[in-house]
């Protein structure tokens, strides 16, 4: 939540966040399959319930300041959710054996409580069988489709988003090509890039044309972009 609040404050439009669901059929602010590497417990989400999650520290590996702050659950996220910010929640399922259908269900359940409208949400992932089963369950959440370079070369943004119904294609800054733009924005999808953190990846991909930067360093991201807006010509 720290780290959400900072984004806020720093100008960011939206926020993005990795979501597991666990064993009680929760979601969980949660990047890895297993607990060990960022928090101070063990074993895999999905095999423990929501409140044993949320009571972890998830803060002192990155500082000891952070020291104390604990997973946050989806529904706190929601809570807390300034009006005008947007969020976009990218859906973990490696790992997880449950069925999609499942996953899908309980995150659109979720989500129906929280919002009357969904202009500003975004959900994502790299399970595109995940993605088509939100669709299912309720069309009107808007998807991101996630890029795998391995599994997806050689695909254009239109096909994976069309096989999800999706409105985005996301991918990272080393992936990002210029026909993935063309394509994308020909088919009416934004584009949106992760891993944009310093000067030189904002100017590659504002000159290939993406909607949306994903980055660790919002404040500064923000500088930087409102900088260039002062710089063009008028």
């Amino acid at each position: 939540m720290a780290a959400f609040r900072l984004a806020n404050s720093s100008g960011a439009e939206m926020i993005e966040t990795d979501v597991r669901l666990t064993k009680d059929l929760e979601f969980v602010v949660h990047h890895d399959r297993n607990l060990g590497r960022t928090t101070n417990g063990r074993g895999s989400v999905w095999k423990r319930n929501c409140s044993e999650i949320t009571h972890l520290d998830a803060g002192f590996w990155f500082h000891p300041r952070f020291a104390g702050e604990t997973v946050p659950s989806l529904r706190g996220v929601l809570a807390w959710l300034p009006p005008l910010i947007g969020l976009n929640i990218e859906v973990k399922t490696d790992g997880d054996w449950r069925p999609r259908s499942l996953v899908a269900r309980r995150l659109c359940a979720i989500l129906a409580e929280s919002f009357t409208d969904y202009r500003r949400l975004l959900v994502s992932s790299f399970d595109h069988r995940l993605l088509r089963c939100i669709r299912a369950v309720n069309p009107f959440i808007p998807i991101g489709v996630l890029y795998m370079a391995v599994r997806d070369a050689g695909r254009k943004p239109s096909v994976l988003a069309g096989c999800c119904g999706a409105s985005a294609f996301i991918c990272s800054r080393a992936q990002i090509r210029k026909r993935h733009v063309r394509d994308a924005h020909a088919h009416n999808l934004d584009v949106n890039c992760y891993g944009v953190n310093t000067q030189a990846h904002l100017a590659t991909v504002v000159r290939h044309g993406v909607e949306g930067v994903i980055t660790d360093f919002p404040a500064r991201m923000v500088h930087l972009l409102r900088s260039m807006e002062t710089c063009e010509p008028r």
